[in-house]
């Protein structure tokens, strides 16, 4: 069969593509019957209610190829507030724009949280606030677009035009999905463990 060469490029790029999304759905299902041990997750010593907390662990299981890690920390009950009357203050991290972590043999995954937006513009001074370090089995929703901008997505995508493909941007649980001080939201795509807890405390 005759192939026009103009069309090698666009061809290419869809097997790789293809075997890319059979490898990684392979290992997607392997995953799915095993259970990952728990992380030890570090958090910084010193914390500022106007920065962003940076935790690392490392990884003790591997995750299936194009697989990656994010953090999500939330407000426990704080002060006299309600559901219906929240703190000004950032009750979670910002769920709309987190850090997806990659496995480096060898090497530490480390993760920024940045509080979410509130009339405050910070964390609360005082605050305890829980954290989980969710894996996700699968790569993100990437495209030619940088950074990943949404989840949940049909699996898997992979992020053949973004270089360097290792830390990206993106979704991981929509506002909605979490309400003071309704504890850690549930993980959107498919598969996704949490592997690590840890508190943070103001």
């Amino acid at each position: 069969m005759a192939v026009d060469l103009g069309m090698r490029p666009r061809l290419l790029h869809l097997l790789i593509a293809a075997v890319f999304a059979l490898t990684a759905a392979g290992s997607v299902a392997a995953w799915a019957g095993t259970q990952p041990p728990t992380v030890s997750v570090h958090v910084q010593r010193k914390l500022s209610v106007t920065g962003n907390v940076h935790v690392s662990f490392h990884p003790t299981d591997p995750l299936p190829v194009g697989g990656y890690y994010y953090a999500v920390i939330v407000l426990k009950p704080y002060k006299h507030y309600t559901k219906k009357s929240p703190p000004p203050c950032a009750t979670s991290s910002d769920m709309q724009r987190t850090d997806y972590g990659y496995p480096h043999p060898g090497h530490p995954v480390q993760l920024a949280l940045t509080p979410a937006k509130s009339p405050a513009g910070h964390w609360c001074r005082g605050g305890v606030y829980t954290g989980a370090i969710y894996a996700v089995p699968q790569p993100p929703p990437c495209n030619s677009s940088y950074p990943c901008r949404s989840e949940p997505y049909e699996p898997p995508s992979p992020c053949l035009e973004i270089s360097p493909c290792h830390i990206a941007s993106g979704v991981v649980a929509p506002a909605y999905f979490y309400r003071y001080p309704d504890g850690l939201p549930t993980p959107l795509a498919k598969g996704t463990r949490i592997v690590g807890h840890f508190q943070v405390r103001f």
